[in-house]
């Protein structure tokens, strides 16, 4: 058979498909890189991190879209070449919103932080209100108050008043300690050196020319009443009930002067 006959001319197409197929599967490989760079990209942006690192997934991505639809140009349009335009969209999605971000995002706002400058001195202003201003029991005359620790005297037991102790030296009343000045049997509120009813702010002045009596009970045992009491340490102490709960406790806000004040 003749070099130019028929048997040649059929080699030539198998010689293209071969040729054609080589290229393919020089840049199919490319590919599965272009999907893993997308999928890194968006995956790194959702995150919330707009680095560097993103964009150049981003750009990568793009790029090795690109590259496909140039090798497939002229070519039916087949998987690689749909696949590879997907390559391209992610890629240049990834590449804006990195790039918004970058521009949007304002210095020293990153989140969970506070602005640097002389607006960030709340810690600072602050604290002077915790320490110049000086607590009720170091007011002048001012032995102790109970403050944001309110006494709790329950049914059957008494309190000094004029104790340092954090329970104010509370008792029961049915044992021979007799040191407390005040004591709650559940229904009347008793002092040993006497009691009077007072207005809220009532002063030391107040309380040493007030009409003492015995004991309250009733009514008079109500939430806001307030009592100026004598104490067995020669001084008065100022008692407000803050609540009231009949038969078992009785919540106190305590004011103790000091004794000869």
């Amino acid at each position: 058979m003749a070099p130019g006959g028929p048997g040649a001319g059929a080699r030539q197409p198998d010689g293209d498909l071969l040729s054609e197929n080589e290229s393919n599967r020089g840049w199919q490989w490319l590919l599965p890189v272009s999907l893993i760079a997308d999928v890194s990209a968006i995956v790194t942006v959702l995150s919330g991190s707009a680095s560097t690192a993103a964009l150049v997934i981003g750009v990568v991505a793009l790029l090795i879209g690109a590259g496909l639809v140039v090798a497939r140009f002229g070519k039916p349009v087949d998987g690689v070449v749909l696949l590879a335009v997907v390559g391209i969209i992610a890629g240049t999605a990834a590449v804006t919103v990195v790039a918004t971000r970058a521009v949007t995002d304002v210095p020293g706002q990153a989140s969970g932080t506070t602005p640097s400058g002389p607006t960030t001195t709340t810690g600072s202003s602050t604290a002077p209100a915790t320490t110049t201003s000086p607590p009720p029991q170091q007011a002048p005359g001012v032995k102790r108050t109970s403050g944001d620790r309110p006494v709790q005297l329950t049914q059957g037991y008494g309190v000094d008043l004029d104790s340092t102790a954090l329970d104010w030296g509370a008792v029961r009343t049915n044992q021979r300690d007799e040191r407390y000045d005040l004591s709650y049997d559940g229904y009347s509120l008793s002092a040993r050196e006497d009691l009077a009813p007072a207005k809220a702010d009532a002063t030391l002045e107040d309380c040493v020319s007030a009409g003492y009596k015995g004991s309250v009970s009733g009514q008079a045992v109500a939430p806001d009443a307030t009592f100026c009491v004598k104490t067995n340490g020669r001084t008065f102490a100022r008692v407000r009930l803050t609540e009231v709960k009949t038969g078992d406790l009785l919540v106190l806000d305590v004011l103790a002067w000091e004794p000869g004040k």
